[in-house]
């Protein structure tokens, strides 16, 4: 079996590993799954994966690569074998704007399937990266033999829309202290796994400018604040580490 069919039996045999990273009940934190780290493919019967690979061809991508960007033609459905891919765009005046991270075993560039025909963001590989690269006709042709599939996507795109009101809500609201506790909370309800002193450490690394763009925010505002968040025991850094210790305390900031 290839490296692509090892990764994907690996996600639908046994289904993905991420909901045991995820906090348990002790920590008083309600487990959520990212829907863009759900496997799309998932419930497909062998014979279709193996189809799929044989459909597909491999590219790697070294770290910083940008693998598509605004205008590109969205012929390809991506599938992460590994790295990590960021998927963004920039302002007029060239600020980032991080909409979210795909690890191994999720797809992107799935939205152009259903509308549209070009790409309306980038994706960059943070780090160096192997994707498995499916026709656009193919996935069509893929997706139509296979309904509980479709209804996968139609889940996956309908929580990007529900991802999209909340940030447009949050920034129309919230200040940025706010915006970060919100961002923090969330990245440990999804990407965080639980200590046994019951502290949550988030499993990726994120750097203040990547939190700052996730948020709409200036760097130096997320630092302040993850300084100030710091010296009142809310969490505990090392290096780009972060570590939730208060989170009583980082969800009382929402109610204020």
């Amino acid at each position: 079996m290839t490296l692509a069919g090892q990764v994907l039996a690996r996600g639908y045999n046994g289904g993905s590993n991420f909901a045991h990273q995820c906090p348990a009940r002790g920590s008083g934190m309600e487990k959520q799954f990212d829907p863009n780290e759900i496997d799309l493919v998932r419930q497909l019967p062998e014979s279709e994966r193996t189809l799929l690979e044989r459909h597909s061809i491999r590219k790697r991508y070294p770290r910083s690569t940008i693998i598509h960007s605004p205008g590109d033609l969205g012929g390809m459905v991506n599938f992460v074998l590994s790295g990590r891919v960021k998927i963004y765009n920039l302002s007029a005046c060239g600020k980032e704007i991080i909409y979210r991270f795909c690890n191994s075993n999720s797809f992107f560039g799935v939205a152009e399937i259903f509308g549209g025909e070009e790409r309306e963001v980038f994706a960059g590989a943070m780090e160096d990266t192997e994707v498995m690269c499916t026709d656009k006709q193919y996935f069509e042709n893929l997706i139509l033999r296979n309904p509980a599939l479709t209804l996968t996507v139609m889940r996956i795109l309908g929580n990007r829309v529900r991802q999209a009101h909340k940030a447009i809500q949050s920034f129309v609201f919230c200040d940025v202290r706010t915006r970060l506790a919100q961002l923090l909370i969330k990245l440990a309800q999804i990407n965080g796994v639980e200590n046994p002193d019951g502290t949550i450490t988030l499993r990726n690394r994120f750097t203040h400018q990547e939190m700052a763009n996730m948020i709409g925010a200036i760097r130096q505002t997320v630092s302040e604040n993850i300084n100030h968040f710091k010296r009142s025991g809310y969490i505990r850094v090392a290096g780009e580490r972060i570590t939730l210790i208060d989170l009583a305390s980082l969800k009382n900031l929402l109610d204020d």
